[in-house]
């Protein structure tokens, strides 16, 4: 006769998680995907990476700033920062100085009037695939969306918690299918 705990390990064991409904995995392969689609098109079109794109753009939103405040302000990685800062100056798209009387020896970036002029140029298109990407969703979807990657960012913190509900209805598990 089994006992309940040994038909909770076997009812356990028919079960994994549903990588299709995880949120955490559907959304870093959402992310992996725009990444891949953006750095293609930033590339071949206007020959600069996404990181770079976003570091013109943050320049272009906020004004010069140093590598700290894109890194911040830009939630990018500060190796890349660095990395993609010299790159668009070698291309001419940004002016790199030394902060005078800086302690830290900081730097300020600038866009240079080819920066502003390949942002001006992109702009439309990027606009362009903004819209191809959202076409068939109202602007209350969109919003949604919205209330809903806040509310899943608040909620980070209390992942690793304790969890004083039972599973919810939605959790992503599915049986396992044995032949």
């Amino acid at each position: 006769m089994k006992t309940a705990s040994a038909k909770a390990v076997r009812s356990r064991e028919e079960l994994a998680i549903d990588f299709e409904r995880y949120v955490p995995t559907v959304l870093s392969s959402l992310v992996a995907k725009f990444r891949a689609s953006a750095n293609a098109f930033f590339s071949q079109t206007y020959g600069v990476s996404l990181a770079e794109w976003r570091i013109l753009s943050f320049l272009r939103e906020y004004g010069p700033a140093s590598a700290y405040d894109i890194c911040a302000k830009a939630h990018l990685d500060k190796a890349v920062v660095s990395r993609e800062a010299t790159s668009l100056a070698a291309k001419g798209l940004v002016k790199i100085a030394p902060v005078k009387g800086s302690a830290r020896n900081r730097s300020e970036i600038a866009l240079s009037a080819s920066g502003f002029a390949l942002l001006d140029r992109s702009f439309d298109e990027v606009l362009r695939r903004h819209d191809n990407l959202t076409a068939g969703l109202d602007a209350k979807s969109i919003e949604t969306f919205f209330r809903v990657v806040r509310h899943l960012e608040s909620r980070i913190p209390h992942m690793a918690g304790p969890s004083a509900a039972p599973r919810s209805t939605h959790a992503p598990v599915k049986r396992i299918e044995r032949d």
